[in-house]
């Protein structure tokens, strides 16, 4: 009679196994916000600046007034912002000028030939503007807006 000496199987046990994928799901946990960060901060400028644009818009339309959208740089806390300005409302209670201020995420620059968007009355604008967002952690990525 031959006798067959076989090996231990190799794999991964139970424990193994599960030790492995809790790591992997630590690694996951930690850096799924980095990558993914500059991604949504992206779609969060965009949404506030499409917002603006279309509030923008509507108030030129509805008081039948001149509306400018203006980007600001705020140098000392590193960070843009979006404002919609009124210069005037044909009314008679309302005289002075309307502005409020939507703040981008930090780290989001909008790069633009025109500083200053001019709506007229009917909601529109002359020329079209061209915005361009780029974020300050990941070079490669950008994004590009046409405002008509």
């Amino acid at each position: 009679m031959v006798r067959i000496i076989t090996s231990p199987e190799k794999g991964l046990t139970a424990i193994e196994l599960l030790i492995i994928v809790s790591v992997v799901a630590v690694l996951v946990i930690f850096t799924a916000p980095l990558l993914s960060g500059s991604k949504s901060d992206f779609d969060q400028a965009v949404k506030i600046t499409e917002s603006t644009v279309e509030q923008a818009r509507q108030t030129a339309r509805f008081y039948k007034t001149n509306v400018l959208i203006r980007l600001e740089t705020d140098e000392q806390k590193n960070h843009q912002s979006i404002t919609l300005s009124i210069p005037r409302i044909k009314s008679q209670s309302v005289l002075n000028e309307v502005t409020e201020e939507f703040q981008l995420p930090e780290g989001i620059q909008v790069i633009s030939e025109d500083q200053v968007i001019h709506f007229d009355e009917r909601g529109e604008i002359a020329i079209p503007a061209q915005l361009l967002f780029v974020s300050d952690r990941l070079k490669d990525q950008s994004r590009q807006l046409v405002i008509r």
